[in-house]
């Protein structure tokens, strides 16, 4: 992608598009993904808002060019893409409600060849590993549950492909999470799930997770499976 000129001030959703028969490029943008989502398309009588049909291109947020995925061409694939709890990336930031930016990623093979020393390292300090650059905790819970029982959802069955370092803007250092890719090409979160969930005596502990991805984590709830 080529690189334009962006302005600080650029905070928010924004994206380019134009209209037939007006040679002008013109500019859509919210404050929120959320403010986007719960907008009608067309806004209004004018001729030159944008339909939900309008094809779009140069999205952007909080200044950062991004690229969600190839079929996002028009206001309606962004309306439903961004419907999602989690979105397709680029390399320099995730598209999320929590505002999750996004380093590099990682094969599993080098993540568990990473922290394979420190995996159950009880004491704290000594659990920190360098990750490109970057200390990461590693002896989480997560990877110890990925790394002895599996990658694969225990539901839909679908498998974590690769791990991200990622943070919230608000955080001060990076963590992995796991991914794996749907039949639509789609990123999924791969989570660890409570056996007997915590709100009916489960405990924390290895023998009590299981590998789940986000979607059928949030399907199961609190219920036992």
């Amino acid at each position: 992608m080529s690189k334009r000129k962006l302005f600080r001030g650029d905070k928010g959703l924004k994206f380019k598009y134009s209209v037939e028969g007006v040679n002008k490029i013109l500019t859509d943008r919210y404050q929120t993904i959320e403010s986007f989502l719960d907008t009608e398309f067309p806004k209004n009588n004018n001729l030159m808002s944008p339909t939900i049909n309008t094809q779009i291109y140069d999205i952007t947020w909080n200044s950062h060019f991004v690229t969600i995925n190839d079929r996002v061409k028009t206001v309606s694939d962004l309306k439903e893409v961004l419907s999602g709890e989690y979105y397709c990336t680029n390399s320099d930031i995730r598209l999320t409600k929590t505002d999750i930016m996004r380093k590099s990623t990682h094969s599993i093979e080098d993540v568990r060849e990473t922290v394979k020393d420190v995996l159950f390292e009880k004491i704290k300090k000594d659990s920190r590993v360098e990750l490109d650059g970057d200390i990461i905790k590693g002896n989480s819970q997560r990877y110890q549950l990925f790394f002895t029982k599996g990658t694969k959802c225990a539901c839909c069955g679908i498998e974590g492909k690769y791990f991200a370092k990622e943070k919230r803007i608000k955080d001060k250092s990076y963590h992995l999470n796991l991914y794996g890719i749907d039949d639509n090409g789609q990123e999924v979160l791969i989570t660890k799930d409570h056996i007997i969930p915590k709100s009916k005596g489960g405990k924390d502990e290895l023998e009590n997770y299981q590998t789940m991805c986000i979607r059928c984590n949030e399907r199961k709830g609190n219920k036992t499976e």
